[in-house]
Formats: C-alpha cells, structure tokens, sequence
C-alpha cells in the first residue's frame, strides 16, 4: 500500500511538472509571435530623391545674370539668377541717405531749447516785477515750448519711419535674387539672360544626392513592428550590373511608416532618409533594406 501511494505521488508530480514544461514552451510560443522580429527586410525598394526644387522668381523682371548651365555645381545660398535691379537700387540708396540725415531732428532740439529759454527769461521777469511780461504772451511763450518740445519727437518719429523705409528696400532688393536653397547640381535651365519672366516662373531646377529615400514595403505583420526612428542598412541592389561600390552598406533612418494598407499588394510602404555622401545611391536605381526595429506594438486578440 506505501509502494503504491509513493508511485501515485510521483505520477501526479510528473503530470504536473510536464504540464508546466507545456505551458512555458506554449508562453515562449505566444512571445515570439508577439515580439519584435530581430531584422525586418523591406521588399521592392527604390532610390529616390529628397532634395530637388524649381527655383523662380519672386516678383517680374528681365534676367540680367547668365544662368548656370545644366550640371553645374552650386553651393547653398549662391544667386544663381538675378533680375534688372538698378531702379530699386537707386531708390534704395536715396532712402539711406535719408536715414542717415538727423538735421531736423538737431534744428528740432535747438528750437526747443531757445523756446525752453525764452519762456524761463519771461518767468523771472515776472518773479522780480510781477506784470513785466504780459500773461497772453506768456501763454504764447508757453505754447511755443510745449510745440518744440512735440517737433523734436515728430522728427525723432520721421528718422525711425526713414530707417524703416531702408530695411523694406533691403528686403525688395532680395526679391531681384534668385538663391539656391541648398548644395547641389543644376538639372534643368528653363529661362536664360535676357528673357522676360512673371512671379512664379520656373528658371532653374536644382538636385542633390547628398541624402535620398528609399521607398520600399514590409508584409502587414512586420509594419506593426517598425517605427519612425528605426535605423536599417541599404545597399545596392545591382543584380549582375558592375557597379562600383555596390557591397557598401549605408546607414540610415525610418522617416514614415504609412498609415495605410495597400490592399493590392497587401503591404504598408515605409520610407527610410540615408545620407549619400559618396553619392553611391543614385535615383532610380534598386535597393536592398533591413530595417531593425526598436520596438513592437501588441496585436489584438493575443494572448494576455
């Protein structure tokens, strides 16, 4: 009876301990279904560009500067196109030298002062021989100080409007310039020296390779995985083309991760911004992209 009492405890603890061995394998199960996958790898990725912007005109003109031509380096900031501007030019140099002409506001405090004075002189007469001066032509005297007092903040008032006026025509003098926004190649010349051209005309296209995306997918499954921030590893995707440099991985950043479902091809576009210093991704080329993830969101109906 002991012998069999012993075997029947052993077999309920045997029992129990393999269906602790079940559970924790079926737990790890449901974990790895529900964590983040170590590498994500995105499919149909291409190579596009970032930076590309067509560069006009503010206000009408005549272009009185030679455009670059058609692959030219440039560098950010540079005017790379310029409208006639000497009438604003003229005109700005006359309102500077306006600016710069504080003789109304020099005559406005002399006047003020000799009012200030000729009404002090008055006063004390009247304070040793009370009616030395009359009471109307004090209070003329008194009216006399009290306006020059009032010129010299009209004219104080006049110098700052004059100074205003400067920086509006510093600011207009802008418009007349065409300025790359940033480094790069010129791609396309569409308006040359000479030519009449409207606000809002285009006349230079310019691009840079210095970072571009890369557009690609990942299964619906991996999207709930990836976020923006992640970092992946891009390379050139060249198949049997000799291409220079095609094994370099380049590092990189998810931008977007789209909030939409491609129900053709039952995928989520994602975007990642790679720096191309050494210009090795070139637009329209194909591209590979392992993205890792930093995290993962829970999917509903998993288990708790």
């Amino acid at each position: 009876m002991k012998h069999l009492t012993t075997w029947a405890y052993g077999s309920v603890a045997a029992a129990v301990v393999a269906l602790l061995a079940v559970v924790s394998v079926s737990d790890r199960s449901v974990e790895a279904q529900q964590g983040k996958p170590e590498i994500v790898t995105a499919y149909d990725c291409t190579v596009q560009l970032i930076d590309v912007v067509t560069l006009a005109a503010e206000r009408p003109g005549i272009l009185e500067n030679d455009t670059p031509e058609e692959g030219t380096a440039i560098q950010a900031g540079q005017v790379v196109a310029g409208l006639k501007d000497g009438v604003a030019k003229a005109t700005y140099l006359k309102e500077l030298e306006k600016s710069t002409n504080d003789v109304h506001v020099r005559y406005a405090a002399k006047s003020s002062e000799f009012a200030d004075a000729d009404l002090a002189m008055s006063l004390k007469a009247n304070s040793k021989v009370e009616g030395t001066v009359p009471e109307a032509e004090l209070a003329k005297q008194k009216l006399a100080a009290e306006k020059a007092t009032l010129q010299i903040e009209q004219a104080e008032h006049e110098q700052r409007i004059a100074q205003l006026t400067v920086q509006e025509n510093e600011e207009a003098l802008k418009t007349y310039k065409v300025l790359a926004p940033f480094n790069g190649i010129v791609s396309k010349v569409y308006q040359r020296k000479g030519e009449a051209v409207q606000q809002g005309t285009p006349i230079l296209e310019v691009l840079s390779i210095d970072r571009v995306k890369i557009e690609g997918y990942v299964t619906i499954t991996d999207s709930f995985h990836v976020k923006t921030g992640d970092t992946v590893r891009v390379q050139l995707d060249a198949g049997d083309l000799d291409i220079p440099f095609k094994d370099e991985i380049l590092v990189g950043k998810i931008r977007i991760v789209d909030s939409t479902i491609s129900e053709i091809i039952g995928s989520v576009k994602v975007t990642a911004e790679i720096p191309n210093p050494n210009h090795i991704l070139r637009p329209g080329l194909k591209a590979k992209m392992a993205i890792s993830p930093s995290g993962a969101k829970k999917i509903a109906g998993t288990r708790r």
